[in-house]
């Protein structure tokens, strides 16, 4: 058993890798296949998820552009809590997925106003996208910008009957990060971004 602290042999480090990579990398897979010890792959897992972090700053992601459409939603990470007497603000989580190319971008924000999701639409999204939005207040002023907006109003319709307007893929992309999230049994919130990456990487 390799512990926390001990070098990995080359050939146990590039198994990490790939599994890691293809996103089959439990604490139980590392245990019986690695023969890693549970702090050993913790810290080799934390140190994959900093070079993909690394990775995306270094080369910002921006997807969509000119005849690609991008759905875009933001969903409620955790809820406000306290623990030992610290009060925990809710955290919100806003995304978006090209449907044509099935690139993705994920970005933790402290609340759902214009303030902060217009300028996280024009950082990740390419000038001439359709974007499309369910009917929530934050992005009104979007039609404004250099985007063809298209929303749908989900107490009415899953998809608008007259534009197809419909954000079903993100909706799917919010449901992996939040089963990815569960089967951690939770994320730290000062972890948040790094889980973000990993999975976007």
């Amino acid at each position: 058993m390799v512990r926390r602290g001990q070098k990995l042999d080359f050939r146990t480090a590039i198994l990490l890798i790939c599994s890691w990579s293809n996103d089959y990398c439990s604490t139980k897979f590392c245990s019986k296949e690695l023969g890693l010890s549970a702090d050993c792959s913790v810290s080799w897992k934390r140190l994959l998820r900093e070079v993909a972090t690394e990775s995306l700053l270094s080369n910002p992601l921006v997807i969509g552009g000119a005849n690609r459409t991008v759905e875009v939603d933001e969903t409620l990470y955790s809820k406000s809590k306290s623990h030992r007497g610290r009060r925990y603000p809710e955290q919100w989580v806003f995304g978006g997925v090209c449907r044509e190319t099935g690139e993705s971008f994920l970005a933790p924000v402290a609340n759902r106003s214009s303030r902060t999701l217009i300028p996280l639409i024009r950082q990740y999204i390419r000038p001439g996208t359709t974007v499309m939005t369910d009917c929530w207040a934050g992005y009104r002023s979007l039609s404004r910008d250099d985007y063809t907006h298209l929303s749908v109003n989900h107490s009415i319709n899953f998809v608008h009957p007259g534009t197809g307007a419909h954000t079903q893929t993100v909706e799917s992309l919010r449901a992996q990060v939040k089963r990815s999230n569960k089967l951690r049994c939770g994320t730290r919130r000062s972890e948040l971004d790094s889980y973000l990456c990993e999975f976007m990487w």
